[in-house]
């Protein structure tokens, strides 16, 4: 029912031109930082922390 007129067709251009980047960048932003789980740089410096902490706290 919007997009009866010429304004209604401009309104639904100007909607999608404006939140289709926003989705995209929000889709590629989750893409990345889910991948970053699998990154073997990130596990290894995980492990790294991991081995700090409990050498901390066994420490007397």
């Amino acid at each position: 029912m919007l997009a009866y007129t010429a304004s209604g067709w401009t309104q639904v251009i100007v909607a999608i031109s404006i939140f289709a980047p926003v989705l995209v960048a929000l889709v590629l932003t989750i893409w990345v930082l889910r991948g970053k789980k699998n990154d073997p740089d990130e596990q290894r410096l995980r492990r790294a922390q991991e081995e700090y902490r409990a050498h901390r706290d066994a420490a007397p």
